[in-house]
């Protein structure tokens, strides 16, 4: 399990007994201010996501993770709001976003490491129109061709698409170009 130092301190009860159990090797520093019980793995991408919890995977990271793409991103493709510190780190690619719209379709999802955030496969879906100039257009059609297929096996949701699109700026005109694109 990963833990911050904060958490560490909490599950232990003081600052004292956090640092006899990160002695005696209970917990094993992975990365600034990121721990994991004794020697256990953590992969890159949910060490990013302890250090930063508001973050969330975006674009072409999230397209494949979803597998809606053959590209494989170099980097990760984060957003944080706007308020957010930057992320140093030489495989992040990071944007902001406003605070009233990173939470719609924000999900915490559990992988056999811990924890990562990502958008849900319908707000992946308008993030791939609003910000379609600049993505590739051979990128942008692989991809909305395999919402196609998605569509046509009923696992999209064009009732919770039209209520996040409710919520945003342009949301109609979104909401009118996915319909006729899908």
């Amino acid at each position: 399990m990963t833990y911050t130092w904060q958490e560490i301190v909490r599950v232990e009860g003081n600052i004292n007994n956090a640092y006899k159990s990160i002695e005696k090797r209970k917990y094993k520093k992975v990365s600034h201010g990121v721990y994991v019980d004794g020697d256990e793995f953590i992969s890159e991408l949910e060490q990013l996501f302890a250090r930063y919890p508001r973050a969330t995977l975006t674009l072409q990271s999230a397209f494949d993770y979803y597998d809606l793409s053959d590209y494989v991103p170099e980097k990760y493709s984060l957003v944080t709001p706007y308020n957010s510190h930057t992320i140093t780190h030489d495989k992040v690619s990071q944007s902001y976003m406003s605070d009233d719209i990173i939470d719609i379709g924000r999900q915490k999802i559990e992988t056999k490491y811990g924890y990562i955030y990502i958008f849900d496969i319908e707000r992946m879906l308008i993030e791939l129109f609003r910000l379609k100039v600049k993505l590739p257009k051979e990128y942008f059609l692989e991809v909305v061709s395999s919402y196609r297929v998605l569509k046509s096996l009923g696992s999209i949701s064009f009732g919770k698409i039209a209520k996040y699109c409710a919520k945003m700026t342009k949301g109609n005109k979104l909401l009118k170009e996915i319909q006729e694109m899908i």
